[in-house]
């Protein structure tokens, strides 16, 4: 399992959009990593990656809806989702990877 890239979640307190996905997460047995986005020392690391800069940051500042997974370099946060909540299918196809481990 060393060689698996784990998602990071980037979340915040009092997202329900956040706990939905973790508890799919979990519900799926799928390894995941949780950061939390206003833990200052996670926020500098994030400063200094070009990717999320260039995705979530402006002039103006840095504008980030939770959750936002990390995951073999990429990325992902409204994808995911939709009017309906958590898109599943779209899940499983991220995640695949980690559904092979399990068997």
């Amino acid at each position: 399992m060393s060689d698996i890239q784990l998602p990071i979640i980037i979340t915040k307190s009092d997202c329900h959009r956040c706990k939905e996905l973790k508890e799919w997460m979990k519900e799926n047995e799928l390894p995941y990593v949780e950061k939390d986005i206003d833990d200052e020392e996670f926020v500098q690391q994030l400063l200094h990656d070009s990717n999320f800069v260039g995705m979530f940051c402006d002039k103006e500042g840095c504008v980030v809806n939770t959750p936002v997974v990390m995951y073999k370099g990429k990325y992902i946060f409204n994808k995911l989702w939709g009017i309906d909540g958590l898109r599943k299918k779209e899940a499983q196809k991220l995640f695949k990877d980690l559904f092979k481990l399990k068997k």
